[in-house]
């Protein structure tokens, strides 16, 4: 009886069972690295693809033709200014979309939101930043949320959030591997703390050679540019 295997994809969802030819097929594809979690039916067993014997020439031969290709294609991480500007954009259509949904948000939540005065004083003034204050601490929650969802959703979908889709970058996993959503989710709550640590995590892009950010290293992942 020929071995089947399965595999956990970098969603963390089971795939299989597969022949060897399929499992050698997805390595081709670039679904399977070596950390990628295998079990074959008679070992009974989760281990490293790496550590099977019969599939060891299949990843050589990616890992050979993946790093020449990434080289020749322009397929190298992505720097600090490309990636700025990707967070911008980003942040700037996520800005727009919450500008769409808070009057819905407003009337839901029963927020107060402020009151533009009709004559500009020192006192106008600081009543509308005391309401500033108050709305946007009820709102943070829902900016968040909002946040999580896009990065998830878009990074786990299609590997790029619309910024990096504009620079022609992605995101993938250390090994090379797809993001998945797990690692998403990941990625995202990362971010959200380098951004609690006043952002210098993100300055390890500038100065890194791999262009890697304090996000990227707790995730696991780095951005890379495809084209």
């Amino acid at each position: 009886m020929d071995a089947e295997y399965k595999i956990i994809g970098g969603d963390g969802a089971e795939y299989g069972p597969a022949s060897l030819d399929e499992l050698r097929s997805w390595i081709g594809d670039g679904r399977v690295a070596g950390s990628t979690q295998v079990w074959r039916n008679d070992l009974a067993q989760w281990s490293p693809a790496a550590r099977y014997a019969e599939l060891q020439q299949a990843l050589a031969r990616l890992h050979a033709s993946v790093s020449p290709a990434m080289a020749s294609q322009g397929l190298r991480p992505a720097g600090f200014w490309p990636r700025l500007g990707a967070y911008v954009l980003d942040r700037a259509l996520l800005a727009l979309v919450f500008v769409v949904l808070l009057g819905p948000l407003a009337q839901w939540q029963h927020w107060p939101m402020p009151v533009v005065p009709e004559t500009w004083n020192l006192q106008t003034w600081r009543q509308l930043l005391d309401q500033l204050s108050v709305s946007g601490h009820q709102m943070f929650p829902f900016i968040i949320l909002l946040i999580l969802l896009y990065d998830v959703l878009m990074n786990g979908t299609f590997g790029a959030t619309l910024g990096k889709m504009a620079i022609g970058a992605r995101v993938v996993c250390a090994d090379g591997s797809r993001l998945g959503y797990s690692r998403a989710l990941l990625r995202s709550l990362a971010g959200r703390l380098t951004e609690l640590l006043l952002y210098w995590g993100y300055l390890w892009v500038a100065v890194r050679a791999d262009k890697r950010g304090m996000h990227d290293f707790l995730a696991g992942t780095k951005v890379v540019f495809q084209r």
